[in-house]
């Protein structure tokens, strides 16, 4: 969700080195975006309870090397927005979230309310904003390499190919899957694919998620061909490139739908504890993507980086396999057009 801001960044800049900090875990997200000159492996640092003030101040030193003229603090966190700081960078702009970016020099007010939501991506370029870069049509990006589109296997058929993700909610240092919706109406709705779309299926996921796609698959009794499961057997630049050949995402709040929106295909979004006016698919506006959220109160259970006690645990069996179901309805023309248009 910082993607866009990178495009706003390097179009305001267009001779600047940039470079990006992030965990090796993240790091896949800037390695395959055009705008970035320079990664900067930060390691654990910033993980909570993953690193210690040794690794902490060791980075700081490490980025004052660098000798940044300006950064932008994309955590609320006060000790990364600190590091920019130590590391003697002079502007130093970022979010200023319950009075936690005190470090920066350009503090950028950010909602902390559940009744004002903002999409995390609006909340990065709200710094573009407030520094005066021109901001013009933002979008999400990923651009997977030339071997990895060459990975995909082509199957030559003219069926519609889904990509459905029943997995995530876990992210290092966090456990949350009750963003997932229920296997047994993943079943139903691939079923519903197969025989009347007679759409191919494609399962994916990493590899916490083996067990749950087999289950699935077990479930399905497809015929032959028209699923295909790539659950663990992909790198996330390899997951684009078959995303990109896929003519819809379906799937729960989770990396790999920003992934699909991101590559540029139609994405439909489950939603239940987190807010997809926070978190969905963006732009927000595309009429290509579809969030679907029937939260009883209109607030999130998942604000500010935590999980509230849940007092109504009803939002994601809300979601019915006929609601998803009417969503590919309005989708097919834009997916078909996608496909000519290829």
């Amino acid at each position: 969700m910082t993607t866009p801001l990178l495009e706003v960044i390097r179009h305001a800049y267009p001779d600047a080195t940039i470079s990006y900090v992030a965990g090796a875990w993240s790091k896949v997200i800037p390695e395959h975006h055009p705008a970035v000159n320079r990664i900067i492996d930060c390691g654990n640092v910033g993980i909570p309870g993953r690193y210690s003030i040794n690794d902490y101040m060791k980075f700081a030193r490490l980025l004052r090397l660098f000798r940044f003229d300006m950064a932008f603090a994309l955590d609320r966190s006060p000790m990364l927005t600190l590091l920019p700081w130590l590391a003697g960078v002079p502007r130093r702009v970022g979010p200023d979230s319950l009075g936690r970016g005190f470090s920066l020099t350009d503090r950028v007010p950010v909602s902390t309310s559940p009744d004002h939501l903002q999409h995390q991506a609006d909340v990065y370029l709200d710094l573009a904003r407030a520094i005066d870069l021109p901001i013009e049509q933002p979008r999400m990006r990923f651009v997977p390499t030339e071997a990895e589109r060459q990975s995909v296997q082509r199957s030559g058929s003219q069926r519609l190919r889904i990509a459905l993700f029943p997995g995530g909610g876990s992210n290092p240092g966090m456990e949350l899957t009750a963003k997932r919706w229920p296997l047994e109406r993943y079943s139903a709705l691939a079923q519903r694919l197969m025989h009347e779309l007679d759409a191919e299926i494609v399962l994916i996921g990493g590899a916490g998620d083996v067990a749950l796609n087999q289950h699935l698959q077990n479930e399905l009794n497809a015929p032959a061909g028209q699923v295909s499961d790539l659950t663990g057997k992909t790198t996330i630049g390899e997951l684009a490139a078959q995303l990109e050949q896929c003519d819809l995402f379906i799937g729960n709040d989770s990396s790999p739908m920003h992934l699909a929106a991101a590559v540029g295909i139609p994405v439909i979004a489950i939603f239940g504890p987190t807010s997809p006016r926070e978190y969905g698919p963006y732009p927000l506006d595309d009429a290509r993507h579809i969030a679907l959220w029937r939260k009883p109160h209109g607030q999130p259970c998942f604000f500010l980086g935590k999980m509230r006690a849940c007092a109504d645990c009803t939002c994601m069996v809300s979601v019915t396999v006929d609601d998803v179901w009417e969503a590919v309805q309005r989708l097919i023309p834009i997916t078909k057009q996608d496909e000519v248009t290829r």
